[in-house]
């Protein structure tokens, strides 16, 4: 991430994670399995009180849970471990480097069919919550104009609803997942779009 972008969004980093997963890829009817070595960073901020009314600030719907991954994980396309997003600080972005194998120019990284709602899913282990797509832009970052989906968690009252903007796309060595939690209230998309537009690689 570069450090224009953090200064400019007020973000920080909160952590980083080494991830590694054993799945199963298919190619051309053929399935091997392949060891994945992932990065995960996490980045957040601290609210201004100006920027939403604190009696009506919105927190993660009640079923709503962390996933939390385990060390390994062993699957068909799309079953490799996705790192839950950290959502206790309320507003935070997370980006998940993962390395990029590529069989006639398209990525065969199991997460690569996986849609951006079931994402969500996955990350959020969501429950009897309702996820409202919203709509989708294009950012541009790292050489491409990547396709950034946002969808809301809804709580039992608007104050209660949970943002959710996510993206996925095909980085040259690295696949990559941006994954942003913030409450309803909080108008955080334009932050959301400069971080992703700062990311840099290599990642590591």
């Amino acid at each position: 991430m570069s450090d224009a972008a953090l200064d400019e969004t007020g973000y920080q980093e909160a952590g980083n994670q080494t991830v590694r997963n054993v799945v199963n890829i298919t190619v051309a009817g053929q399935t091997r399995q392949a060891n994945l070595t992932s990065y995960r960073y996490t980045y957040n901020r601290t609210v201004d009180a100006s920027e939403v009314d604190g009696d009506t600030l919105g927190v993660l719907p009640e079923n709503t849970t962390v996933a939390e991954p385990p060390e390994n994980d062993t699957g068909g396309a799309g079953n490799a471990t996705v790192p839950g997003a950290n959502t206790s600080d309320g507003v935070t972005f997370s980006v998940l480097a993962m390395p990029n194998a590529r069989v006639g120019g398209q990525s065969v990284n199991p997460l690569a069919s996986v849609s951006p709602e079931d994402l969500v899913r996955r990350l959020l282990e969501t429950g009897n919550t309702s996820v409202r797509f919203e709509g989708n832009r294009t950012v541009s970052s790292l050489g491409g104009e990547r396709t950034v989906s946002t969808f809301r968690l809804e709580g039992e009252t608007n104050a209660s609803d949970v943002m959710v903007h996510v993206a996925t796309f095909d980085a040259g060595t690295d696949f990559v997942i941006t994954f942003a939690v913030h409450p309803g209230v909080i108008d955080e998309q334009d932050r959301v779009d400069t971080l992703i537009a700062g990311l840099e690689q290599p990642f590591v």
